[in-house]
């Protein structure tokens, strides 16, 4: 039997996470999926989703959609379910100390979880930590980003006389790319690595203003990436670093860059952190590390003297993600939830 799945938001359906799941969901026999994007949330756009959803078995809202979740279910006749990938408390009071903005954005982050009949989340620590915050029984799942590996391969690197280490991100506290700047200050004698750090966003002139400060030489800042580019722009790292910040999004996501870095079989160098261990195993198949510049720094001299070491690291997060965590098997373990929670839940109209 065919699953029919309707994808309804205030989105274009473009991020990462998103593409990931739809790309492996539309290479199945056993799945329909249909887009719908909302323009205005008003009463012709909820007649049009009562209508869509008539058709299918399950309503999926896509992350960052919290303010969606609640006109979506009164508008479902199917189940819904949210994927929130976030929690907007987390991001805007916790991360970046928004504090007077708490009760809004908790009440964001509370309802937008009550509304749906199911959520989604993208590691096992990140769910039971919201979980146990908001105090959260619905059924839910741990479905991991992965990536696709249609989008993110390996790419033979162009030769080059030094070993360049290399990062992506926006650039906000879960990033951490201050402690990035202070490890490339740490190792700016060592004439034979260099750093390039690609992005920008709301700590951007923060850390570029350090790097001066410091008088970094090593390092080359390169402005925000088109996303068909990246792969190719991965591609020309030998060492890739993810994550160093202090906040507790820190430590329970797996973040994008690190399956991208992983599927291009990049050597990775990232934060410790329960999120990461629920996949990768370090000195196996990554490089995990205090976020403290020189613990990073030392981490990054050892990869960088030790080519063979750095091809094992590379190989093996290779394998891990492109065979077990690439977008057809996310969207395998997306519908065998689904398929088994189908009957168990109440659904309204049916």
């Amino acid at each position: 039997m065919t699953l029919k799945l309707l994808f309804v938001g205030k989105t274009d359906f473009r991020y990462n996470r998103v593409l990931v799941l739809l790309n492996g969901l539309k290479k199945r026999d056993d799945v329909s999926v249909e887009l719908y994007s909302i323009k205005s949330r008003n009463w012709s756009t909820h007649k049009e989703i009562k209508r869509k959803s008539a058709k299918v078995d399950f309503v999926i809202v896509p992350p960052f959609r919290h303010r969606d979740v609640a006109f979506v279910k009164l508008s479902s006749m199917a189940p819904v379910v949210f994927d929130p990938l976030i929690s907007v408390y987390m991001t805007r009071v916790i991360d970046y100390g928004m504090k007077w903005k708490a009760p809004q954005k908790y009440l964001v982050d509370l309802l937008s979880f009550y509304w749906p009949d199911i959520l989604i989340w993208d590691t096992k620590a990140h769910q039971k930590y919201l979980a146990d915050k908001y105090r959260l029984t619905k059924p839910m799942e741990a479905i991991y980003i992965g990536a696709d590996t249609s989008q993110f391969f390996p790419i033979e690197r162009s030769k080059n006389d030094k070993v360049v280490v290399g990062f992506y991100g926006s650039f906000n506290p879960l990033q951490g790319v201050d402690k990035i700047v202070k490890a490339a200050h740490l190792l700016k004698n060592e004439t034979t690595i260099q750093f390039k750090i690609i992005g920008s966003g709301a700590t951007y002139k923060e850390v570029t203003k350090l790097a001066k400060l410091l008088d970094v030489n090593n390092i080359e800042f390169i402005d925000k990436v088109p996303f068909d580019q990246l792969n190719a722009a991965i591609n020309e790292f030998d060492i890739c670093l993810g994550v160093f910040g202090e906040s507790i999004k820190t430590d329970v996501v797996i973040p994008n860059k690190i399956y991208h870095y992983a599927a291009a079989r990049k050597c990775i160098i990232t934060k410790d952190t329960e999120g990461v261990r629920e996949l990768f195993e370090d000195g196996k198949n990554i490089r995990l590390v205090n976020n403290d510049p020189k613990d990073m720094s030392e981490a990054i001299l050892a990869l960088c003297r030790d080519k063979k070491v750095r091809n094992k690291l590379a190989e093996e997060s290779y394998k891990l993600v492109a065979n077990e965590y690439n977008e057809n098997k996310i969207a395998e373990w997306f519908v065998i939830f689904l398929k088994n929670i189908e009957n168990k839940i109440n659904r309204r109209f049916k």
